[in-house]
């Protein structure tokens, strides 16, 4: 890339921003070059813009970038358009609000006008499914084929983008095009070729590409280094080579970040988090260099300061800890920008259904919500479990088995409609089936002789108490009539996003609770009896607890099941432990030397660590338990449970 260029108006100027690493490869004095005429000349006016919407100094610079290629974009520069069309999506705008409509309007007319950066951003985006679009590396692959045989002098960013629709299925053909890129200057393809040599398991391969990438001034490819090497294999190498290559990592990240390389933040964030490579556990300066990797747009850097202020918030100063509607913002973020992880669409949602995002609540519904639902398929084989929810005044839940409708005619007030309802109806997707939840409450649930229940109180919103039990089951949009919930999936997710909406009253109910109300230990949605709050010789027994407690039988207490116990090993004898215990019913202790290399990790860095998650979830499976998600399954009885919660770690000290 010359260091510096004429503004011209055509794409000898334009080409300078085809690609995002092109812009924030600029030179300090082509940025001021662009600066300097950027109210005079809509060109420089779109170079400077895109410029600051990628690398965004000082934090924010993101309404001028929005203002400038606002006003390039209406004077005729058409790839203004098609970057602006990004902002608007990615909610990086002055409203603050994602708008997919207004990308699509700007994509289409700016792609309309022959603008090569919409032309080029739409392949990408078909590429990878990103934005919007259909994912369709096939497709791509077609469209860059034909393009390049009528074009074979193109930009070689199109051959760099044609092996990577390739490399999954023709990796010899992706590594040519690769190699074509960079013998035509592109210095972009370098890391495309480490990458793939990475992905073959030529890893000392793909750091040779990579550092005479780096040589050449390929920035992302500085911090390749940092991707090759794991922490099992780091720990592995004597001292003095381990901290001559932290040393080497930590410099190159430094280099790469000082350039505006986003990713590079996350990755020395992430290892500054774990403590990991060589870094010193410090979340301060893990948060701090994630500000910067936020600032210029990167997801995963996002989704990592919600997972520190997740699982780490007593760690930090009470000043610099997010509030509820802060963490949920920063979820909401990081699902903008394309981050599809659980800790994201669960913290948005729940920010969501909590009424924390009410701002965004439009946005929300039109376009996240639907990611949140598809990010938690129904399990095939329980897809047909129906059930309703009852809610204690205790605050545990318990799931009913639904079979017939004559289990659904139920003697009791019903809340149709409040504004918790309306948020959890949507955030399940069931406005777009014409149903809605429900809550139904005793016809005594508003006196005040039951017992307070904080769930229903909350979700009614209405400033009156309710009281005794209440249960939530689906209704038609248009005739009212009552349905179960239908799949264990959705059953979970509304159990998980009625907790957020009570802030942790709801929760499982404990053993001795589930004895108290007379449910089985196994069986899944069973039917139960509870014989203190439903019982027909009290005098305050409404006709809706008897009605109930006639539909419901008492668990068989004769079949006597084993004790759940502690496994307790060492980390050398992990899986004769696993072949000891059942996980669905016990808890495996593993104890682990109490050296450095131990220090400070997570219980899922001790998992990666001990490379036994596969193993645990095959205990669980031979159960009768499975997962439902990256770490909760349920257990023979269909009751969730947190993996972690049945697996723990302890350093040896704890148990002399």
């Amino acid at each position: 890339m010359a260091h510096t260029f004429e503004i011209t108006h055509d794409r000898d100027f334009l080409q300078h921003f085809l690609t995002i690493w092109r812009t924030k490869s600029l030179s300090p004095e082509m940025v001021e070059k662009l600066k300097a005429n950027k109210e005079t000349d809509p060109y420089a006016a779109y170079g400077y813009g895109r410029w600051l919407s990628q690398v965004n100094p000082g934090g924010n610079c993101l309404a001028e970038a929005e203002a400038l290629l606002d006003w390039a974009g209406s004077n005729g520069v058409q790839d203004a358009n098609a970057a602006l069309a990004e902002l608007y999506y990615d909610g990086r705008t002055k409203g603050d609000k994602s708008m997919p409509e207004m990308h699509a309007f700007l994509m289409d007319s700016s792609y309309k006008q022959d603008s090569e950066l919409a032309q080029f951003q739409a392949l990408e985006n078909v590429l990878y499914g990103s934005y919007g679009y259909r994912e369709d590396p096939a497709l791509v692959a077609d469209i860059l084929r034909g393009h390049l045989e009528k074009n074979p002098g193109a930009d070689p960013i199109y051959y760099d983008l044609l092996g990577r629709a390739l490399e999954d299925t023709d990796a010899d053909a992706a590594e040519k095009l690769y190699r074509t890129a960079i013998e035509r200057g592109e210095l972009e393809s370098y890391y495309s070729l480490a990458n793939l040599y990475k992905k073959k398991g030529d890893v000392d391969r793909a750091q040779e590409v990579a550092d005479e990438g780096a040589g050449k001034g390929a920035v992302n490819c500085s911090r390749f280094r940092a991707r090759t090497i794991d922490e099992e294999t780091f720990v592995g190498f004597p001292s003095e080579y381990k901290e001559e290559l932290h040393q080497q990592i930590a410099e190159e990240l430094d280099f790469a970040i000082a350039r505006h390389d986003r990713y590079a933040c996350f990755l020395k964030a992430a290892f500054l988090c774990d403590g990991s490579l060589g870094f010193p556990r410090d979340l301060m300066a893990s948060l701090q260099t994630l500000e910067r990797g936020c600032e210029m747009g990167q997801s995963d850097c996002y989704w990592l300061k919600a997972y520190i202020h997740e699982n780490f918030a007593d760690e930090l100063p009470p000043e610099n800890r997010l509030s509820a509607t802060q963490f949920a913002k920063t979820c909401l973020q990081a699902v903008r920008l394309g981050d599809r992880e659980t800790l994201s669409l669960n913290g948005m949602a729940n920010g969501y259904v909590r009424g924390l995002l009410s701002d965004y609540a439009e946005e929300i519904e039109k376009h996240w919500l639907a990611e949140y639902v598809k990010a938690n398929p129904e399990e095939a084989d329980m897809a047909d479990s129906t059930c309703v929810v009852a809610v204690y005044p205790q605050g545990f839940y318990y799931a009913k088995d639904v079979e017939s409708e004559e289990d659904m005619d139920f003697n009791a007030d019903v809340v149709h409609f409040s504004p918790v309802l309306t948020r959890l109806t949507k955030a399940l997707g069931y406005d777009k089936e014409g149903l809605h939840i429900a809550m139904l409450v005793e016809k005594d649930g508003y006196l005040y002789d039951l017992p307070d229940n904080m769930t229903g109180t909350i979700v009614y919103g209405q400033g009156a108490e309710i009281r005794g039990i209440v249960i939530f089951v689906l209704e038609d949009d248009k005739d009212y009539s009552q349905k179960p919930f239908t799949g264990l999936q959705h059953t979970w997710m509304f159990l998980q996003l009625l907790t957020a909406v009570t802030d942790g009253l709801v929760r499982q109910p404990t053993s001795e609770e589930l004895e108290e109300i007379g449910a089985p230990e196994d069986g899944g949605f069973e039917e139960y009896d509870d014989p203190d709050l439903m019982d027909e010789d009290d005098d305050d027994s409404t006709g809706w607890e008897q009605e109930i407690e006639e539909d419901m039988v008492t668990a068989d207490t004769s079949a006597e099941s084993a004790e759940p116990k502690d496994v307790t090993v060492s980390s050398d004898r992990i899986q004769e432990g696993l072949d000891q215990c059942n996980l669905c019913r016990d808890t495996l202790i593993i104890t682990y030397p109490n050296t450095r290399d131990f220090w400070f990790r997570s219980t899922e860095d001790l998992f990666r660590r001990f490379r036994i998650k596969s193993a645990v979830e095959e205990n669980i499976k031979r159960h009768g338990g499975y997962m439902i998600d990256e770490w909760q399954y349920v257990d023979e009885r269909q009751i969730p449970i947190d993996l972690r919660a049945r697996v723990r770690f302890q350093p040896e000290e704890v148990n002399q």
